[in-house]
């Protein structure tokens, strides 16, 4: 789990080529995508600055990854610590 801010953590569950993210307030799941990680690893190394549609965003500014659930900022994680969440848990 990745803390986002106090109420909100960011899991990232891997099976196979695919990751689902998912979002927690209070222990209690919003709201998940599921993905390919190739889709993240392009998105985490593209100058695209945007990935998803619908109730799960993420948003890359620079260094930062912003984090919105139905158009709602949740929190801010550095991109280093999703790319390294990723490969962590893909090995």
């Amino acid at each position: 789990m990745i803390k986002l801010d106090d109420c909100y953590d960011l899991a990232v569950e891997i099976s196979g080529k695919t990751a689902r993210l998912a979002i927690y307030e209070n222990s209690v799941e919003k709201v998940c995508r599921k993905t390919t990680l190739k889709s993240l690893f392009e998105f985490m190394q593209s100058d695209e600055n945007h990935l998803f549609k619908g109730r799960l965003q993420l948003f890359k500014n620079l260094e930062e990854i912003t984090v919105l659930v139905k158009g709602e900022p949740v929190g801010e994680i550095k991109a280093e610590t999703l790319l390294n969440c990723l490969r962590t848990d893909h090995l």
